[in-house]
């Protein structure tokens, strides 16, 4: 371990995990492989309409290797740190919150459909939400009046660290 990960006060790792998004992405991605293995490497069209070659190899790249892969990496990281809040959509996003600018901090349970419209980074009336799965996160209000919903499997640890790390 390095020197920084031990000045940690609180670290979570969510996956996304939603059963119909993964079951999406695995059939979308086995459909590629059969028409690039059957068109290409078998060299017999792929379907009742086959598209040109290089069209089934882009599909495949696109949809049976980057997307699959894409998913595999996506996570949400939290990092809770003496004076500093991390939460990075990786590799989308990456948030860094002073501690001193939170004027608010609680547990809440939110339902991820009807409040943010899902998972992921989102923006509602309700305000920013970076979640991966669940539906319980800490609410944030900063100084500014914006407001953050930081998703989590252990809230209440979350909310603990924020106030070792300064958060009064």
């Amino acid at each position: 371990t390095d020197a920084a990960s031990s000045s940690f006060l609180f670290r979570e790792v969510q996956r996304f995990r939603q059963w119909y998004v993964v079951l999406t992405l695995a059939v979308v991605a086995a459909l590629q492989w059969w028409g690039f293995v059957t068109q290409i490497v078998l060299g017999r069209p792929f379907g009742s309409n086959p598209g040109p070659d290089w069209l089934v190899l882009v599909f495949w790249v696109v949809f049976g290797i980057v997307f699959p892969l894409g998913f595999a990496a996506l996570r949400l990281e939290t990092r809770v740190e003496p004076g500093l809040l991390r939460v990075r959509l990786v590799p989308l996003s990456h948030l860094r919150i002073p501690i001193h600018t939170i004027r608010h901090a609680e547990v809440v349970t939110y339902h991820p459909f009807r409040d943010f419209g899902g998972w992921g980074l989102r923006w509602s009336g309700k305000g920013r939400a970076l979640n991966a799965y669940g539906s319980r996160g800490v609410q944030l209000i900063l100084d500014d009046g914006s407001r953050i919903l930081v998703g989590s499997q252990r809230p209440d640890e979350l909310l603990i660290a924020l106030h070792a790390a300064g958060y009064a």
